[in-house]
């Protein structure tokens, strides 16, 4: 009897060849994985790292040759000094859109103060008049890997800093790494301020910084 009572009828027995038994299940699990995986199997386009700011002179459709005026790098803290300490960071949201936020009085983004700013569109061209501009997604090289190759004043001194803490038994968890010192990532403690404040003032005087502090880097060296 099959299902419901109806009539079953038995297939003759066939056999199966060596090694078929164990097969099927193998070729299960890789379908399996296959439809788990989803969309990362059709190579889903990888999140942009940041956007340009692009002008296009005597075009009205932004098209033909292009001056950049600014880049921005999503996931990025830039501190500034002047007029006031503070720090600003964007961040990538969808895929024709990012957003800016002000730290006022911080300048690694960090603490309450956030603030959102605005959010600035990507592959939507102006036009005006004499010139079109738009903002486009790029993908930025990574950071050099690496200890800092000039730690500068600034470096050193955060690298002094570290020693002090660690003595104390609380380590730094950031690390200096090649950079252009407008670059700290949140968490980096009093000596990541710090650090930044002297880049902030060494490149008002002239002598910018050759290194970030961020938790993405190689360890301390004291050179």
């Amino acid at each position: 009897q099959g299902f419901w009572g109806t009539p079953s009828r038995r297939e003759p027995h066939r056999p199966r060849a060596a090694g078929a038994r164990a097969a099927m299940p193998l070729r299960a699990l890789v379908f399996a994985a296959a439809a788990a995986a989803g969309p990362a199997l059709g190579g889903a386009p990888p999140q942009p790292s940041g956007a340009e700011l692009r002008r296009y002179a005597g075009s009205a459709d932004c098209t033909g040759q292009h001056t950049v005026l600014s880049t921005d790098l999503m996931g990025t803290c830039t501190p500034f000094l002047i007029p006031a300490p503070a720090s600003v960071r964007v961040e990538y949201v969808n895929e024709t859109m990012y957003s800016s936020y002000h730290y006022q009085g911080v300048q690694d983004c960090s603490g309450g103060s956030r603030r959102h700013v605005m959010d600035l569109v990507v592959n939507s061209c102006t036009n005006e008049g004499d010139y079109s501009q738009k903002r486009v997604w790029i993908t930025a090289p990574s950071p050099p890997p690496g200890r800092c190759a000039a730690p500068g004043d600034c470096g050193l001194a955060y690298q002094a800093c570290c020693i002090g803490l660690e003595a104390k038994g609380t380590p730094c968890e950031c690390r200096l790494h090649n950079g252009t010192g407008t670059d700290v990532g949140p968490g980096c403690g009093a000596c990541g301020k710090a650090f930044v404040a002297c880049c902030s003032a060494a490149g008002l005087a002239g002598y910018p910084c050759a290194c970030d502090v961020t938790r993405e880097a190689s360890p301390v060296v004291v050179v």
